[in-house]
């Protein structure tokens, strides 16, 4: 036998005061004369006898009464180890589902509340001796630890939302893994508890465990209503953001319920701009708002997009900030054949402050604090200056390429295969007018009032052949007459332009023409360095930071109630954020931040990931399905809403021995009655 409170054994020492009151009778008697004490002696003989059997009783019976109770509080069981027939040990493994769709609400309150109360009464009535593992969808090297009764309850007790997402197989794959670290033998009986509302989640994979000695217990949590609308995303229509320029942000709303939503407010706050509209949304589909709105100042923008629904609240604010700069930096790089026409054009806005050099006498330092860098007819392509450009490209800055008349096509091939480009191929002289314009293209969104073939478009004499590769991520802006493309583009890190002629005036005219300037302007608003609205809390990988960063002074991340650290990597003179680690994303919460050195050095916006943002769940027999996918042999699929209670649920519950010693002490307890009332 084994106690769950042994520390009540001591009570035991109690027992001492009844049995020296009993031994020592401190009762003092009083002496009476007679003249013949025969007669007396004789009833004294017969009632001092009675009264000790009575003494002695009475004893036992509040010593036997006050065994039991002690007994009952140190609540006694036989172990599996002690029994006489060899039983197996009991493990209940229990996975507690905390992802973000268990805020929707039950029969009893959110369904995560409902699972942790579930959680506590199975702990409450699983046998004494079982050993516990409670896993999240942290999954995290603490959970993999066994715990007893009483560090389950706390273990419950400590279990909040969590931003990660979890499938099935995840949960078991690991708690098999588990079981293989605590060196669980096949000879332990293992029950898995799954208490979950088995979200369809478009990930779902499958994987093979062996699973001869584990019973699961998938519990599905009902939600009285899976509907949920929530912001899905936030994009600019333009990448631009100048001051006094309009800005038109787009607004996603989903309506994941089977009823249409009437007048749904949605409130906009961007910096000093505040808005409320109201839309209506289709059952199961979703709107895009669109909201026009200037920028007054220069600096940071934070802000968010909030809707007002009464299910699910995680997904209905969206956070984004940005920055309005005053100038964009532009690089150009003239070559035996630049043209004066490239400077002329950005002369015309003050908003770019450019600066010229040869291309032979360029350094690395050059593309410092550079935005935008402009090859002007330049014919030879080191590979110094191809390794510069790459490099530039790759953390995130943009690139124009006009080739002079006669490129050196080795060189040039180089540094268009390595950004995945078109390669420049043989000389073409013929179909050379320019055909069309690709409207589609977000680089001439907001450009031209309409689109319209009637444009006097300019020509060339001589174009090279774009040659395309199983790599080439190019899109053409620019289509020639012979189907070749003019002018294309492509995006990386930062936005490659190239075009498949020469600006010289001895191969055409273009450069004179004012499809030659739009394009210029375009290419430089387009190439300012910006860092991203937002990032999403486990998707997005890396964070750019342009300011230059004193290695003593790490960024932080702060708000006013939180001041995190987060890992940081250096490539080509850029610092990254990296916010992708499990430790980082379950630290983080959807909200504006500030970064910060010593000094203020720009904002970050997190979210949430929207997966959990739509309700609907596994069925019974696609969850029964999943798990014999796996290896499942043993399942007892249970469901808990509306009127089922958990006390349907089948899992092996202990004997409760300390009601039995409550029962003996009352006996005892009217025994001692009993004797002091009739025992004479």
């Amino acid at each position: 036998m084994k106690f769950l409170y042994p520390e009540f054994l001591w009570a035991f020492l109690v027992l001492l005061i009844p049995i020296i009151i009993h031994l020592f009778n401190f009762k003092r008697y009083k002496t009476l004369y007679f003249s013949s004490l025969s007669f007396v002696k004789h009833v004294d003989q017969k009632t001092k006898s009675t009264k000790s059997l009575k003494h002695i009783l009475i004893l036992l019976s509040r010593l036997f009464a006050f065994i039991f109770l002690v007994l009952a509080f140190t609540q006694p069981y036989f172990s599996s180890n002690d029994s006489n027939e060899q039983s197996l040990d009991s493990v209940i493994s229990m996975y507690i589902d905390n992802s973000f769709s268990m805020q929707a609400n039950g029969a009893e309150g959110e369904l995560l509340s409902e699972a942790r109360e579930n959680a506590r009464e199975i702990i409450k009535n699983a046998p004494l001796d079982t050993r516990f593992l409670i896993a999240t969808n942290n999954l995290s090297g603490s959970e993999e630890r066994m715990l007893t009764k009483i560090e389950a309850f706390e273990k419950i007790d400590e279990i909040d939302f969590s931003t990660m997402t979890r499938t099935i197989t995840d949960i078991v794959s690991w708690q098999v893994n588990s079981y293989q670290k605590n060196q669980l033998s096949d000879n332990v009986k293992i029950q898995s508890v799954l208490l979950s509302d088995f979200q369809k989640l478009d990930n779902e994979s499958s994987s093979t465990i062996n699973a001869n000695n584990i019973t699961f217990i998938p519990i599905k949590l009902n939600a009285e209503s899976r509907a949920n609308v929530f912001i899905d995303s936030l994009w600019f229509s333009s990448p631009i953001h100048k001051i006094n320029t309009k800005n038109e942000l787009n607004i996603r709303v989903v309506n994941k319920g089977a009823e249409d939503m009437v007048n749904t407010e949605v409130l906009i706050n961007i910096d000093s701009f505040k808005k409320t509209i109201f839309v209506d949304i289709p059952n199961n589909q979703s709107i895009t708002s669109k909201i026009g709105y200037m920028d007054k100042s220069l600096g940071t923008k934070v802000g968010k997009v909030q809707v007002v629904d009464n299910h699910v609240f995680f997904d209905d604010t969206y956070y984004l900030s940005y920055e309005v700069k005053e100038k964009i930096n532009v690089l150009i790089l003239n070559g035996e054949d630049a043209v004066e026409n490239v400077a002329m054009v950005l002369d015309l806005d003050n908003y770019f402050n450019y600066l010229s050099k040869k291309t032979t006498e360029i350094t690395k330092n050059d593309f410092e604090e550079k935005d935008f860098v402009i090859i002007n007819g330049a014919n030879e392509m080191t590979n110094g200056m191809s390794n510069y450009l790459s490099d530039f490209i790759s953390t995130g800055g943009s690139v124009a390429l006009f080739p002079g008349k006669s490129p050196n096509i080795s060189g040039w091939n180089t540094l268009l295969q390595t950004n995945k480009l078109p390669l420049l191929g043989k000389r073409i002289n013929s179909g050379t007018k320019i055909k069309t314009l690709n409207y589609d293209d977000p680089f001439f969104y907001g450009v031209f009032d309409s689109k319209t073939k009637k444009l006097n478009l300019p020509s060339v004499a001589t174009v090279y052949q774009a040659i395309v590769t199983n790599n080439s991520i190019a899109n053409s802006l620019i289509e020639l007459q012979n189907g070749l493309p003019l002018f294309a583009t492509a995006q990386k890190n930062g936005n490659i332009f190239i075009f498949y002629s020469s600006l010289h005036e001895d191969v055409g005219n273009f450069s004179k023409d004012a499809l030659f300037s739009t394009i210029t302007l375009r290419m430089a608003e387009l190439s300012q360095r910006k860092q991203p609205e937002y990032i999403v809390i486990g998707e997005d990988a890396k964070f750019p930071v342009y300011e230059k960063i004193n290695k003593e002074n790490p960024i932080h991340i702060t708000n006013e109630d939180f001041d995190f650290i987060p890992q940081t990597s250096t490539m080509s003179g850029i610092n990254y954020i990296d916010l992708k680690d499990a430790g980082n994303i379950q630290q983080l919460e959807a909200n504006n931040y500030t970064l910060k050195t010593d000094k203020t050095i720009g904002a970050i916006s997190l979210n949430y990931n929207r997966k959990e943002s739509n309700l609907k769940t596994n069925n019974k027999e696609e969850i029964i399905s999943q798990l014999k996918k796996m290896g499942a042999q043993s399942i007892q699929f249970n469901e808990i809403g509306g009127e089922t209670q958990l006390s349907s649920i089948d899992i092996n519950k202990p004997f409760s021995y300390w009601k039995i010693f409550i029962i003996f002490t009352l006996i005892f307890v009217v025994i001692e009655m009993l004797l002091i009332r009739f025992l004479n």
